[in-house]
């Protein structure tokens, strides 16, 4: 008996086709990067505006964390110190001196921050680390992808041994005396841990007969538009950085 399959969704199927690969978050990656360096003071808030644009279209979530209110106060920190301490102040606020090139010094540094962790938190929510890893081997860097797979996955178990270390510490009482010496410990405990989780893997790599020189490539995720979407990354680079 023959069952009727039901048709996708419209908007779930134009979601699917408009699905970037690999390639394009890559070069939507250096993009940013680029011209969060290299593009004059006066025009990074078009570049900022369109990085917002871009993230909320393809991870809104990173816009998200960059709300979080330790990154706001590291901004307004940022701006603080450049605006009160690194230039010669030249104006006054409720008594207070300041520079105002040194504050507009500071807002063009949260600028460029805004940027690049917008860019990083994007292409690491995008992108499968292992691919990233391959386009290294094919570059000719043999070896190098296995490593950055490996500490690209020992960062949710050092994250998780250092919660566990600080709780262990913290409920036996051990910053009530001697905190400088409990941080040490603290400190050598999450060192120790890391290393051992290193060797596990090395040890299981090399159970397996790995050697950087039989490493496989993995192959990348080629979108539907991501030729387009990389030429027009190039085209507006070229443009800010001539115009």
């Amino acid at each position: 008996m023959d069952v009727e399959k039901p048709l996708p969704h419209p908007v779930l199927a134009s979601a699917t086709s408009l699905r970037l690969g690999t390639l394009a978050h890559l070069a939507l990656f250096f993009w940013s990067l680029l011209l969060a360096m290299l593009v004059a003071e006066s025009r990074l808030w078009l570049v900022v505006s369109l990085t917002i644009l871009l993230t909320g279209w393809l991870h809104s979530t990173s816009l998200r964390r960059l709300l979080q209110i330790r990154w706001l106060v590291l901004a307004i920190l940022l701006i603080l110190v450049n605006a009160l301490l690194l230039k010669d102040a030249n104006q006054q606020w409720l008594g207070v001196p300041f520079s105002t090139q040194g504050l507009m010094s500071g807002f063009y540094m949260v600028e460029r921050a805004i940027i690049i962790l917008l860019a990083t938190d994007r292409l690491s929510s995008s992108v499968d680390i292992s691919e990233v890893a391959g386009l290294l081997e094919r570059c000719g860097l043999r070896g190098l992808g296995f490593s950055l797979g490996v500490a690209v996955n020992l960062l949710p178990n050092l994250r998780q041994s250092c919660t566990n270390a600080w709780h262990s510490l913290r409920m036996r009482g051990g910053l009530r005396h001697q905190r400088r010496r409990a941080l040490q410990l603290l400190l050598l405990t999450v060192i120790a841990n890391a290393l051992r989780r290193a060797e596990e893997i090395a040890l299981a790599a090399e159970t397996r007969a790995f050697t950087p020189e039989r490493s496989r490539a993995l192959p990348l995720k080629i979108g539907r538009y991501d030729g387009w979407i990389t030429l027009a990354a190039v085209m507006t680079a070229i443009g800010f950085l001539v115009i």
